[in-house]
């Protein structure tokens, strides 16, 4: 019975085969003119019969009987479009048909096709045209706002936000969630971590021009054939492809940024083509950022109790390079075949220079009411690196029913630091010195309540006198209001000499990727697919201490010939406080230091007791090695009921081996013991989406979908890490397990005519195992592990619309303004088992989940005018729990406004402007709930402005 079955889907397979034989296939490509349409509908008029075009404006509708169709061909903000098309056996390909806008005639499409709507009609089409729950933002959309890198990008999709470095966006966050929950992807593949301080799987796009990005799509509810590591969604960052014609693109700008006070500059170039047949095509993308930066930032460090042991004003100023090369060919061997070769390189240095005056109320002496000033001057240069190259193919198999893609590819990403002081000690370069007996309002320095024997400043909201509401009173301490440091008296620490070190790279050797997708008639589609990524990570990290030989005192005043003014100390922090920076005096360049150490190194002794080295039992829990390989295959089905009703559902299986190496250290022998650890998991990951269309421009959809997260690299590392400078330890977990997450989505939405929408949805999240940084306080030092919570919860609700009011008004003023806003509003709950101060179970919000998100834009365009403001806001979130909310780390909530506007010369130039962070928020991390009762750190960017011409050919 079972060999007559096989032998009966044999046959039934082979008659559809022949079938096929008997039909023939239909291949074109949609342009405006210039640039190809993605999303567009063709359809079989009087059919059900159709297909949508892919990223570069293709489509192949296969399985189509011989003779005389008509196709209808339909675009959001165009014309539609009817062809007649004689059909014949084998290929029928129609080469590039061209739309035409909505609002135009035909001897206007060579100019309006520059028009910024036509990128938001493009991600619109897609985004309309997809069965999934996604967002979608097209390259020129992209540039309509000054944003400079793959980050700051995606802040402007409803739901996303990103985290900042310096000001600039770094890590991208789904619906609120962790970053490390979310898949962020270049051209569909995860690409490896490296950044300084992150030991997790959230990939920092700091590096990541803005210019190299074609499309993003933003995923919120996943489909089987995406990567499941997952929770919060999918980020896909689509770089640009060769053209359908010959493209040339070249920007060139300057600007400059307020606090640093120094110009910026930057550069872009892309040039593609294809040759006379068609075969053969190439793009090349060349970004270049230069820009000066500042920051001015106050940090109030805890030990033990809610008192501030040491205050830290940190005058920050540096200058960034980020670069970037995006080359892509592509090559069609024929109709059916086509090949294509990607590189990617990326990358940003970062000079930085830090000068760094702490207080420290701890140190004080009640006798004579004084204290000790340390002052620390530190270079450095961060380098993050990524290389990338992959080579695939697209193959259309059994007369265009079947479609065939693979794809091999090798991605390593690098954080290093430059050479400074020099090559062989490159590192976060310290010089520290001490300035004892500085007088210190008694008020500030109040003996702890447990009696330890040292002191510590309190806030307002713990009865003392420093208030976030008043900030004289933070920076008011000294008490001669007279008071200079003295570089006479400065002399360098007992560990003055101080190398900070670390080293990640992170490679994914080999990614083989292998799809294919059968299309057995109109309403029945079945794709499946294979994945496989061996991964390698490598960090290593020290903290390193040397004092002068036999103690010597050496004064700040010594290195006179090294002294200067400390640059920018005029205005520090002045949005805060006036007298901020009243006491600041002296230091040493940033290259009188890396002379000093590189003249007198042999005149230090390293200092095992203050330093946090692997040789002698330090830094374990950052030093160690990942092996990981990740396997997973997947099956989906594409039903189409009917007109208005579409299934995709299908299943997901990942298998993940992970083994760590690292450190334990036996104390008792002095002994550096090398640990292992290693954890298999199996997940299957269902998935059920559903789209019912009431008519072409209104669709409700509906997902059930299951994700996971993999547990980060540090936090399954072996070994305890220790920071003397901020007095917190933070040590690995091997028995972390997996996040897993039963994810619910609704949405509705309907599109207008003349590019626009309005949407609204619902999301419920049920996790089980969420990770959250446990926090304690264990002999005065601030200890961190990572623990499995209890199961949490997440419910949200977002709203958008893009209103063009050319729909109330068809001339005038009026009709060329728009409103784009979105928000997300949402609640969560976690369980800590025995998380509060008494170990009982603790409800919380889950980490990194803020409870609104707002995006709006004010827009004027024209043929000849694009003027926009953008507002964004997102609220605070928890990062780190302890026993109690007052213990609680946040990131405060956030709000920035930008400018941009742009002016077109003629067809071929223009010149824009754009202004970024015109609020200047201060960005706050505080203990508790209330945003500045306890700040622990406080940073000010300023005002950046830039203005520049663009060509386009």
């Amino acid at each position: 019975m079972t060999n007559s079955k096989f032998l009966l889907s044999l046959c039934t397979f082979f008659i559809a085969l022949v079938n096929y034989a008997q039909t023939a296939s239909i291949k074109g490509v949609i342009s405006d003119g210039s640039y190809p349409l993605p999303g567009a509908s063709i359809m079989v008029k009087g059919t059900s019969k159709g297909v949508n075009t892919d990223f570069d404006g293709n489509f192949t509708l296969s399985n189509v009987e011989l003779g005389k169709i008509e196709l209808v061909i339909s675009y959001i903000g165009f014309q539609t479009k009817t062809v007649t098309v004689e059909v014949k056996e084998k290929v029928n390909n129609l080469g590039t048909i061209n739309l035409i806008e909505s609002s135009q005639s035909l001897d206007e499409v060579i100019v309006k096709s520059l028009s910024r709507r036509n990128s938001e009609a493009r991600a619109l089409s897609i985004q309309k045209r997809s069965v999934s729950i996604m967002n979608v933002i097209a390259a020129d959309g992209i540039g309509k706002l000054p944003d400079r890198n793959a980050a700051e990008t995606v802040q402007r999709i409803q739901g996303l936000s990103i985290e900042r470095d310096q000001g600039e966006g770094r890590f991208v966050s789904v619906r609120g969630l962790p970053p490390f929950w979310a898949s962020t992807t270049i051209n569909g593949n995860r690409i490896p971590t490296a950044e300084e301080e992150t030991t997790s799987r959230a990939t920092a796009f700091d590096f990541f021009p803005s210019e190299m990005i074609g499309y993003v799509q933003a995923a919120k509810a996943i489909t089987p054939d995406m990567e499941g590591d997952g929770i919060g969604g999918s980020v896909n960052f689509i770089t640009q492809t060769p053209p359908s014609k010959e493209t040339l693109s070249v920007t060139l700008g300057t600007g400059t940024n307020v606090k640093a006070g120094k110009a910026n500059y930057n550069a872009a170039f892309t040039y593609g083509n294809r040759t006379p047949d068609n075969k053969f095509g190439f793009l090349v993308n060349v970004s270049h950022w230069n820009r000066s930066w500042a920051t001015d930032n106050f940090e109030a460090r805890r030990k033990g109790d809610q008192g501030v042991f040491r205050l830290e004003l940190r005058d920050y100023t540096g200058v960034r390079q980020t670069t970037g090369v995006n080359t892509v060919f592509d090559y069609k061997l024929d109709d059916n075949n086509k090949f294509i070769v990607r590189g990617i390189y990326g990358t940003l240095a970062d000079e930085e220079t830090h000068y760094k005056h702490r207080i420290r109320f701890d140190k004080f002496d009640e006798t004579d009411n004084t204290a000790r000033v340390e002052l620390q001057n530190i270079h450095d240069e961060l380098i993050t690196q990524l290389v990338a190259f992959d080579f695939g193919g697209e193959h259309s198999l059994f007369n265009d029913a079947g479609k065939l893609d693979w794809n091999v590819g090798s991605y390593e990403n690098e954080f290093k630091y430059g050479n400074i002081p020099n090559a062989e000690d490159n590192s976060y370069f310290v010089l520290k010195f001490n300035q004892s007996g500085v007088g210190i309002k008694p008020a500030y320095a109040v003996s702890k309540p447990d009696g330890a024997g040292d002191h510590r400043a309190y806030w307002k909201a713990d009865g003392g006198p420093m208030d976030f509401n008043n900030p004289s009173t933070i920076f008011d301490v000294f008490s001669d209001n007279n008071f200079k440091l003295d570089p006479a008296q400065q002399q360098i620490a007992s560990d003055g000499l101080n190398f900070y070190k670390v080293y990640v790279n992170e490679k994914d050797r080999v990614v083989l990727t292998a799809n294919y997708e059968h299309k057995f008639n109109d309403k029945l589609k079945v794709k499946v697919g294979a994945k496989y990524r061996d991964k390698v990570r490598k960090a290593e990290y020290g903290d390193y201490f040397y004092a002068p030989q036999g103690n010597a005192d050496i004064a700040l005043s010594d290195l006179s010939q090294y002294l200067i003014t400390q640059p920018g100390k005029s205005d520090f922090l002045k949005e805060l406080a006036p007298n901020a920076s009243s006491s600041f005096n002296q230091v040493v360049s940033t290259q009188g230091m890396s002379t000093f150490y590189n003249l007198n190194q042999g005149n230090f002794d390293f200092i095992p007791g203050d330093s946090d080295a692997l040789a002698s039992g330090g830094g374990l829990s950052r030093n160690f090695t990942v092996n990981e390989d990740q396997y997973a295959a997947y099956g989906m089905t594409t039903y189409k009921v009917s007109e208005k009703l579409t299934f995709v559902g299908g299943l997901r299986i990942e298998a993940t081996k992970t083994a760590v190496e690292g450190y334990s250290y036996n104390e008792d022998d002095n002994v550096l013991v090398k640990a292992k650890n290693t954890n298999r998991y199996l997940t299957y990951l269902p998935a059920l989406h559903a789209k019912y269309s009431f008519d072409s421009n209104t669709n409700l959809r509906a997902a059930i979908t299951r994700t996971y997260a993999r547990p980060n690299f540090g936090d399954i590392s072996p070994g305890v890490s220790y920071s003397e400078a901020d007095n917190e330890a933070q040590g690995g977990n091997p028995g972390l397990e997996p996040t897993f997450s039963w994810n619910y989505d609704l949405l509705f939405e309907h599109y207008f005519s003349n590019v626009g929408i309005v949407n609204a949805g619902l999301f419920y999240k049920d996790l089980k195992d969420p990770v959250f940084a446990s926090t304690s306080i264990i002999g005065g030092v601030e200890t961190k592990r990572p623990e499995n919570g209890g199961n949490a919860h997440i419910l949200g609700l977002e709203v958008g619309a893009n209103v063009r009011f050319d729909i109330f008004a068809k001339e005038g003023f009026l009709s060329k303004l728009g409103v784009q806003a979105n928000a997300t509003f949402m609640d969560s709950e976690m369980i800590i088992p025995g998380g509060d101060e008494n170990g009982n179970d603790r409800t919380v919000t889950t980490p990194y989940q803020a409870k609104e998100l707002y995006n709006a834009q004010l827009y004027f365009e024209d043929d000849k005018f694009n003027v926009r403001f953008a507002f964004n806001h997102k609220g605070k979130y928890a990062v780190d729990f302890g026993d109690k909310d007052i213990n609680d780390e946040y990131y405060g909530k956030y709000s920035t406004l930008d400018f941009s506007g742009s002016f077109r010369i003629n067809n071929h130039f223009s010149i824009f402007a754009d202004v970024n962070n015109i609020l200047n928020e201060p960005l706050i991390y505080h203990y508790g709930a209330n945003d500045t009762a306890r700040p622990k750190q406080v940073e000010y960017y300023g005002v950046k402005g830039s203005l520049g011409i663009k060509l386009n050919l």
